[in-house]
């Protein structure tokens, strides 16, 4: 269900930005998405396709670029490789340093932007 919350959060965004350009219709819109969301953009675009029905949003794309999280050792102070598990979870996963063992940080890749829409907007 959180691609359900995701998918209600860029909607609104979109049809703000709508509004405040007069727009009648969205045929795409460009999403980063956080690594750490754990969401399959074809998820997203089947919650995005039933908050969008009826709409003027109806039909319009959600193309997702993954966002990807960093992981870094404090012990060490470097960036370290970091794979999220293909889970179906929302629980943050614990990844230890390969070197040290001590636990890595995991920064970014959570969130997500409305980076760009196509709208149509008519010729007055």
């Amino acid at each position: 269900m959180h691609e359900t919350v995701i998918a209600q959060q860029i909607a609104r965004a979109v049809r703000a930005e709508m509004d405040a350009r007069g727009a009648t219709a969205c045929r795409s819109i460009d999403v980063e998405l956080g690594q750490l969301e754990g969401l399959d953009a074809q998820d997203l675009q089947a919650a995005f396709d039933l908050e969008a029905a009826g709409t003027p949003l109806d039909g319009a794309r959600v193309q997702v670029t993954t966002v990807p999280a960093t992981a870094v050792c404090p012990s060490c102070k470097a960036a370290k490789p970091f794979e999220l598990p293909h889970a179906h979870t929302h629980e943050i996963p614990k990844a230890l340093c390969p070197d040290c063992g001590a636990a890595l940080e995991l920064r970014g890749g959570r969130g997500f932007v409305v980076r760009r829409a196509a709208l149509v907007v008519e010729d007055p």
